[in-house]
This record gives structure tokens, sequence and C-alpha cells, in this order.
């Protein structure tokens, strides 16, 4: 019996050191890197959470990229325009996270590392909350060197072999090990760079099967419904702040005591998504939103902080989306309303490296704010006007 007992646990031993051998090389979740490759890892793509609080450590980036997932694929740290002197650049943003996350990403790289530039992406919905909005802590925060009263985060050990063992020693671990091997060289694979980046291969492969029209219109479709449903309030109960304005502020404070440069971005929203404000009765606080945003920045007042305003009716706003049916046009700035490109995203990097189109973008004060509003509803005019037919479409959605 002891001996049956000892092979059975000796097969076990080499069964379990077996998978996490292949799942450290295979690497599904882009989490370790042994080597430097050119695999795509179709399950990192959903894992930002899990590996960048670990490999922005390693990256020790002079510049950071923080948002949502607008950033997450439209900001490639591997573009061009970024300047010499901004490399290394990592992307940590990440997806279905606002700016309570951002907030603790930046203490949390902070603690080891002070990058010299922040590319803050901003979203108007993660600001539209119910008058008692609650502060509120996520989940990530275990991954993290500090907790958030700013003490060191000692039971982060326990936490990183939570993880170790999922992404090495668990079953789940070893399919998807298997998975990433098995889909190698194909189309359509979904992937995360090891700088953070999500190139969207996914969505270029759906794009190319059923045509922009379908994504446009499914992204209409949620967007129409999401802020149909979201609150129309900007503020706390009683007050002229929220706990998203309070972590913006509580990013600007720290990257002030760092000496950090900060850009703040207002994404470059489809005129399809614009169009969704406007009808679901949220314009008005969408420009409330930005005065907000451009009194924050200018009570820091130095040059170290800038807010840019790339939202509104520009020329690639406006691209026009091929009608239903069209699987060979390709819209080149945007995924869907809500999502642009990385060749956008160059465009915006050109314009904070202080090059791209003049046109493009603008540097909002509180001396510029409303005549840039202005500027932007007399766009919003014309292009509904030339654009009778998409405008019957959207309101459709509606109703």
């Amino acid at each position: 019996m002891a001996t049956y007992l000892r092979i059975w646990f000796l097969a076990l031993l080499i069964l379990l050191i077996g998978a996490m051998t292949l799942n450290y090389w295979v690497d599904p979740y882009g989490l370790y890197r042994p080597y430097n490759d050119g695999e795509w890892k179709p399950h990192s793509a959903t894992q930002g959470g899990l590996v960048k609080p670990y490999l922005v450590l390693k990256h020790s980036p002079r510049t950071l990229i923080l948002g949502n997932s607008r950033a997450e694929v439209g900001f490639d740290p591997e573009d061009e325009a970024w300047p010499e002197s901004a490399q290394p650049v990592y992307n940590l943003a990440l997806p279905g996270t606002g700016t309570r996350v951002a907030r603790r990403l930046l203490e949390h790289v902070l603690t080891t590392h002070s990058p010299e530039t922040i590319v803050l992406g901003v979203d108007f919905m993660d600001f539209l909350v119910p008058p008692d909005a609650s502060n509120w802590e996520p989940e990530i925060i275990h991954r993290l060197l500090l907790k958030p009263d700013g003490q060191i985060n000692n039971k982060r050990w326990f936490q990183m072999m939570l993880d170790g063992a999922v992404t090495l020693a668990s079953l789940d671990a070893v399919v998807h090990s298997i998975n990433t091997m098995r889909v190698q060289g194909k189309p359509g694979i979904a992937h995360l760079t090891a700088a953070g980046f999500n190139p969207m291969h996914d969505y270029s492969w759906i794009a190319r099967k059923e045509g922009y029209f379908n994504l446009f219109r499914q992204r209409d479709i949620e967007n129409m419904r999401a802020y149909q449903k979201r609150p129309k309030n900007l503020f706390s109960r009683d007050t002229h702040t929220s706990p998203a304005f309070e972590d913006v502020t509580a990013i600007l404070e720290v990257a002030r005591d760092h000496e950090v440069q900060v850009k703040v971005v207002i994404y470059p929203y489809h005129a399809h998504l614009l169009e969704i404000f406007r009808i679901t009765n949220s314009w008005d606080l969408f420009e409330d939103w930005k005065r907000k945003l451009v009194h924050l920045v200018a009570a820091y007042n130095n040059d170290k902080v800038t807010l840019w305003d790339f939202s509104g009716y520009h020329h690639f706003a406006r691209e026009t989306v091929p009608p239903a049916g069209d699987k060979q046009t390709i819209v080149h700035n945007y995924w869907e309303a809500g999502h642009f490109k990385k060749e956008l995203g160059h465009q915006i990097l050109a314009r904070l490296s202080g090059e791209g189109e003049p046109a493009f973008g603008v540097e909002l004060t509180p001396e510029n704010i409303n005549f840039h509003l202005l500027a932007i509803r007399k766009n919003g005019m014309k292009y509904r006007f030339n654009r009778p037919a998409e405008m019957t479409q959207l309101e459709e959605i509606i109703q």
C-alpha cells in the first residue's frame, strides 16, 4: 500500500511539474514572458487586471498610459509619434475601469518608480454618477504595493501566490496553454503586447467577415441603452465634486508631488456617440463635465498639467460608416463609435508631442472653453444637416 501511494504521489508530482513548465514557457496570459517572441497570447487580452500590475513594475516606464479600454486599444506604446525621450512607454489602461483604478495603479507605480509623463484618458460616462455616489475600492488593490490608505500592502505576497497558482498550476492554465499553441498563425486572435497594448486582432477579423456597419450598429445600440439608464448627474449631493473628480484631483496632486507631467485627454468619440449624448439628453452634462475638468486642471496653474479635448465633429469623427452589407469598405480611424484605432491614436500622440494636425485637438483653458464648446455645437448642427440618413438610423434605435 505504501509503495502504491508513493508511486501515485510521484506521478502527481511529475504531472504538476510538467504542467507548470508548460504554462511557464507557453505563458498564455503573457505574465512571465521568459523569452522575447512574436507569439500571440489569446487569453492575455482579457487578463489585463491580472498581468499589468506586475509587468508595469518590470518595465519602469518613462511614459505611462492610464485610462479604460479606449486608451488600451488606441494608444500604442510602440507608435512612432512617441519621442525618444518618452521611451519606454507602458499602456496601463484597463478595460471596464474608471478613474479609481487609474488612481490606484498610479500610486502603485510611484511606490517604486517615477515616470516622467502620464497620458491620462478620461471618459464622460465614468463621471455620470447618482447623487448619493459613494467611494469604493476595486478588487485589483490586492495586487498593488499600496493600500488605499497609503500604507504598504503587507498581504500582497498572498495575492501573488494565488496568481502564481492560477497561472502556473491550474487546469485552466493548461487548457489555455494548449489553446495558445493551437491558434498560433490563425487570424482574428486577441492579444495583449508586452507593453500592454491591445491591437484588436479579433475586431479586425470581425470587421472583415461582417463589415463595419454591424460593429457600429451593435455598439450604437449598447451605448444608447447605457446613456438612457445612466444618471443625469455629475456631482454628489450638495457638492460640486464626486468620487471620479476626486480621483482626478488625487492623480494631479500625486503627479505634482513627484514632478510628473500629466496630459489629460478627452477621447475622440465618433460623431455617432456624440449624437447619442445629444439624443439621450446628456449633452449639457457633457459640456459641464468639460468645464469642471478645465477648472480642475487650471487650479494647478503650471506647465506640467494640460487638458486636451479631442472630442468634437472633426473630420476624423465624421468618417462615414459603410452601409449594411458592405464588407469591403474599411473605417480607418474607429472600430466603432466609442473605440478609436491606433491610427487615430497616432494623430493624438503627434498633437501631444507638438506636431500633427493643428485643427485636431484643442488644449482647453478657462479662457477658451466656452468658445470651444460653442464651436462644437455649431459643427454638430452642420453634421446633422448633412447626414439625415444617419440621424434617422440613430433615432430608430432609441425608438
